[in-house]
C-alpha cells in the first residue's frame, strides 16, 4: 500500500511539473528568439549609421558594418583609415585587460612574482570569467599571469596584476591606485574619452572608453612582440601550484585565432570583450606587406564582431599603401655634395648636414601620390641631447597621414690637431680633457654645443654656390682690369689722337735710330776684316 501511495505521489508531482515544462518550452523559447531578433534588427539599423571617413574627398569608401562604433588605424603613424563614431563612449569590457597587461609589461619583468590578495580574488563575481583555484597569499610568475589574463581573460588575475604594478611603483597595493596609472597612461597616449575604474573591465557606469582611445592603447600594446604572442595564443597550460600533479589548461574564445572558424592569417593579436550593456567588443591587430593596422569594433553581435573586423582589415590592406618619405621628399633634404665625395675625404666625413629620419612613411590611398600631400614644417626647441631640429607633418585631403623628423648631423669623429715639430706632418688625436697647444688647429667638435640663452639660429652654407660666386667675382675683376687697360691705352678725342700720333712718331724715330746704329756697326766691322773676307771681292 505504501508503495502505491509513493507511486501516486510521484505521478501527481510529475503531472504538476509537466505543464510548467511545457510553458517554459513554448514561452521562454519564443522570448529568447524575440530578443535575438531584436538584436539582429538593431545591428541592421546600425549599418545605416554614418561613416565619417566616407565623407573625406578622394578617400576610399569604407564598408557598412553592424558595429555601433569602429575604427581602423595604422599602428605607427596613427593614420585613421576608417572612422565610425570613434569618439562615442562605450563600455570596453575585457578589452580593458590590454591596458592592464601593457602597464605590467612596461614596468615589470616577466620573472617577478605576484601575490593574490583577498580583494583581488573575492571582489570579482564568481560567475564571471575566472581562473579559479587560487587562495589568498598564493603566488604566480608575472609571465604566467599575463597569459591567464589574455588567454583565459581571468578577472581575479587581472586585479592581482594591477595591484602588483601599483605597489612596485610606490603606490598603495589596490585596484584604485592602479586605475590612476591606467588613466595617466591613456592621457599620455593622446586619449580624451576614457575613464578606467578597474583592471578587468567588469561593468561600471564610470568605466568607459572610445574606439579611438582603445585604438591608441592597441597601437602601443601590439607594438610589443611578447604581448602579440600572448594575445594570439589559442591555449596555454601551466602548473598552478608547485605541488600540483597535473597542469591547468586554459583556452581562448577568440575566433580569429589559428584553427578557429574565423581564422585570419595576418593576425598579430586580439582581445575580446563582452558585457550586456555594450554587447561584443573586439580589438585586434594585423600586418600585411609591412603595413600594421589596429581595428576596434564596439557594440556588435556574435559572431559578426569577427566578420566586421576581417572586413575592415581587408578594406585597409586593399585600398591603402605605405609611401617612403625619405625616397620622395626633396624640399627639406640636404644631401652630401659630390665635390667632397673622395676616397680620402678632406673633411673626414661626407654625411649629409640635414637628413630625413630613416624608415618613415605616410599612409595614402592607392590612387594618391606623395605629391598630393601637404607638408607642415615645425621647428623643435634646441636641445643638446638630440639632433632633431624640426618635424614635418603631412596631410592628405585634410587627414593626417604621417610625419618625420629632420635630423641635423653631429659628427662623432674625435678632435684632431696638426703638428709640424718633426719632419713631415702627422695627425694625432687630442687626449680627452686636454686643451690644445698654441698654434694647433682644432676641429669643430671642440666648440661648445651648449645652446645660447637666445634662440639658436643655424646657418647653412651651400659650398657649390660659394665656389660659383667666387668664380663669377674673379671673372668680373678680370673684365674690369681689361677695360681699364683699354681705356688707358686708347683715346677717341682729337687731343688724344694727336698724342697717339706723337707716340707713334717717337716710336718710329727710335726704331730708325736703332737701325742706323746697327748698319754703322756692320759697316765698321766689314772695313776691319781681311781683304779676302771683304764682301764683293773675288
Amino acid at each position: 500500500m505504501k508503495r502505491i501511495n509513493r507511486f501516486l505521489n510521484r505521478l501527481l508531482v510529475t503531472a504538476a511539473l509537466v505543464p510548467l515544462l511545457v510553458s517554459n518550452l513554448f514561452l521562454t523559447g519564443p522570448a529568447v528568439s524575440c530578443a535575438e531578433e531584436d538584436r539582429m534588427e538593431q545591428m541592421e539599423q546600425r549599418k545605416s549609421l554614418p561613416i565619417q571617413s566616407n565623407e573625406i574627398a578622394n578617400w576610399p569608401q569604407g564598408p557598412a558594418i553592424g558595429a555601433e562604433s569602429a575604427i581602423l588605424m595604422e599602428m605607427n603613424t596613427h593614420t585613421i583609415l576608417y572612422a565610425k563614431n570613434i569618439h562615442e563612449r562605450n563600455y570596453p569590457a575585457s578589452t580593458t585587460k590590454i591596458l592592464t597587461c601593457l602597464l605590467a609589461m612596461e614596468n615589470c619583468t616577466m620573472d617577478e612574482t605576484i601575490t593574490f590578495s583577498r580583494d583581488s580574488i573575492y571582489d570579482v563575481p564568481s560567475d564571471g570569467s575566472r581562473l579559479g583555484g587560487v587562495d589568498t597569499g598564493d603566488t604566480m610568475p608575472m609571465e604566467q599571469a599575463l597569459y591567464c589574463v589574455l588567454v583565459q581573460s581571468a578577472n581575479e588575475v587581472a586585479s592581482a596584476v594591477g595591484e602588483h604594478v601599483a605597489e612596485k611603483l610606490g603606490k598603495e597595493k589596490t585596484v584604485e591606485a592602479f586605475t590612476e596609472l591606467m588613466n595617466e597612461k591613456v592621457a599620455s597616449l593622446g586619449g580624451t574619452d576614457s575613464n578606467f575604474t578597474n583592471c578587468n573591465g567588469l561593468f561600471d557606469e564610470d568605466h568607459y572608453t572610445s574606439a579611438y582611445d582603445l585604438a591608441l592603447i592597441g597601437c602601443e600594446f601590439f607594438s610589443n612582440d611578447l604581448l602579440c604572442k600572448m594575445s594570439s595564443t589559442n591555449s596555454y597550460h601551466f602548473r598552478l601550484k608547485p605541488d600540483d600533479e597535473e597542469d591547468v589548461w586554459i583556452a581562448s574564445k577568440n575566433q580569429l585565432y589559428k584553427g578557429k572558424p574565423y581564422e585570419y592569417e595576418y593576425l598579430l593579436g586580439s582581445k575580446t570583450g563582452f558585457v550586456s550593456q555594450s554587447r561584443q567588443t573586439l580589438v585586434s591587430a594585423a600586418e600585411k606587406n609591412g603595413m600594421k593596422l589596429v581595428c576596434v569594433v564596439f557594440m556588435d553581435e556574435t559572431p559578426y564582431q569577427f566578420e566586421d573586423t576581417i572586413t575592415l582589415f581587408q578594406y585597409g590592406f586593399e585600398n591603402f599603401q605605405r609611401v617612403s618619405i625619405k625616397d620622395h621628399e626633396t624640399k627639406y633634404n640636404i644631401d652630401t655634395m659630390n665635390f667632397f665625395d673622395t676616397e680620402n675625404d678632406l673633411f673626414g666625413d661626407s654625411t649629409p648636414l640635414i637628413s630625413i629620419e630613416n624608415d618613415t612613411y605616410v599612409i595614402l590611398p592607392n590612387t594618391a601620390d606623395f605629391s598630393d600631400t601637404v607638408s607642415t614644417l615645425t621647428y623643435e626647441e634646441q636641445d643638446s641631447d638630440t639632433n632633431v631640429i624640426a618635424s614635418i607633418s603631412y596631410t592628405y585631403s585634410g587627414v593626417p597621414v604621417g610625419g618625420c623628423d629632420l635630423v641635423f648631423y653631429k659628427s662623432s669623429i674625435p678632435a684632431f690637431h696638426f703638428s709640424s715639430s718633426e719632419p713631415g706632418y702627422e695627425i694625432t688625436p687630442d687626449p680627452p680633457g686636454e686643451e690644445a697647444e698654441t698654434g694647433e688647429m682644432i676641429s669643430a667638435p671642440e666648440l661648445s654645443t651648449e645652446p645660447p640663452e637666445e634662440e639658436m639660429k643655424v646657418v647653412y652654407i651651400d659650398v657649390r654656390k660659394v665656389i660659383l660666386a667666387i668664380a663669377i667675382t674673379a671673372a668680373v675683376i678680370v673684365l674690369i682690369l681689361f677695360i681699364i687697360s683699354i681705356i688707358h691705352n686708347y683715346s677717341f678725342s682729337p687731343r688724344g689722337q694727336s698724342s697717339k700720333r706723337r707716340r707713334n712718331r717717337r716710336r718710329e724715330n727710335r726704331a730708325a735710330r736703332r737701325e742706323a746704329r746697327r748698319r754703322a756697326r756692320w759697316h765698321n766691322s766689314s772695313r776691319r776684316a781681311p781683304a779676302w773676307f771683304r764682301p764683293g771681292r773675288k
